[in-house]
């Protein structure tokens, strides 16, 4: 072979290598910016979780992955967000279940009234094997879940009485989540719920289009409800999970490597989210109370009454969920 062969085909071979480096087809040195959009404000812990989860990532893969994080709505309500999703334009979201249940139906079984005991009873389910019956059907959806951050416990805020008894619920025209579960189970209270997406809420309470809202401390805090709402009922009628929901397009896309490096930091942010959570819950409750918000903490016998006048809702759950998975749930054992 000539001297002037051999110099061609090392131009080539260079030539070839600089196309692969380029366009990334060198997996272990692809970059990746993507996107996490999420509808709460940057006071609420799981987006303090979201930032420490994308600088564990971006570190951990010397900066190949970088993960964008948009908070406050700003890429659109929750739905928006899981549509984004399944349509490419979005890599990443954190959603209440309540509103994933639109696309996978037995997910909103960890939205049913009054299910867990405790955080400990939520997390022996969120991170226990249940998970995947749980979420089975998400990729079918083109998602794929991750992990079960924490929003907290929902409990309901209002302008026209102290919320002691289920009677006090009647025609109390409240805010829910696009979910027809909570619909459902505002309607068997008597109240008249309707759904509004989160960034509209504090507008429709000053407005006075609706009279209540629920949601966990962090969120009523965040949001300023404090400002426009007179009383706290802490009834803890359901938890809000946040759900770490990637595109399936997105995921398949990353190296196995950084699959294993986004999974381990999405674990340590849930386990940092949660702590955060707790601890946050006790400070925003002070400080709203500090600000003339009025509030209520339902006795065990109070809570009770609540719990009752749920029956017809998980009747009519057992249909959509499926009675095996709930009595799952309820006989998961705490760790």
């Amino acid at each position: 072979m000539s001297r002037k062969m051999l110099s061609k085909i090392s131009i080539l071979v260079i030539l070839v290598l600089v196309f692969f480096l380029a366009t990334g087809v060198n997996s272990a040195e692809s970059k990746f910016v993507l996107k996490l959009g999420h509808i709460a404000n940057e006071k609420q812990p799981y987006h303090e979780a979201a930032v420490k989860f994308a600088e564990m990532v971006k570190e951990r893969t010397k900066g190949n992955v970088q993960i964008q994080v948009f908070p406050n709505s700003q890429l659109g309500g929750q739905r928006d967000l899981l549509e984004g999703l399944q349509l490419g334009i979005l890599d990443i979201t954190l959603s209440s279940t309540a509103v994933l249940a639109n696309f996978i139906p037995q997910c909103q079984v960890m939205d049913l009234p009054f299910i867990f005991v405790s955080k400990a009873h939520v997390y022996a389910v969120a991170d226990g094997p249940l998970a995947k019956e749980i979420y089975k059907n998400a990729e079918a959806k083109g998602m794929k879940v991750i992990g079960t951050w924490e929003n907290g416990f929902r409990h309901i805020t209002n302008n026209v009485r102290p919320i002691v008894t289920p009677a006090d619920m009647k025609g109390i025209k409240i805010r829910v989540m696009e979910n027809p579960l909570y619909i459902d189970m505002f309607k068997a209270l008597g109240a008249n719920p309707t759904p509004m997406a989160m960034g509209e809420v504090f507008t429709a309470l000053q407005q006075k289009t609706v009279d209540a809202q629920e949601n966990p401390l962090g969120q009523i805090f965040a949001s300023r409800f404090y400002e426009v709402q007179k009383y706290l009922t802490l009834d803890g009628h359901t938890y809000s999970p946040e759900p770490v929901v990637f595109s399936l397009a997105t995921w398949n896309k990353l190296p196995k490597q950084y699959q294993k490096i986004i999974q381990q930091a999405s674990d340590e942010a849930r386990e940092w989210n949660r702590n955060r959570t707790t601890e946050m819950d006790v400070k925003f409750l002070a400080d709203m109370k500090a600000k003339g918000l009025e509030v209520t903490e339902l006795t065990k016998e109070q809570k009770s009454a609540f719990q009752k006048a749920m029956g017809p809702v998980y009747e009519k759950y057992y249909n959509i969920i499926g009675k095996e998975l709930i009595n799952k749930v309820i006989n998961t054992k705490s760790k």
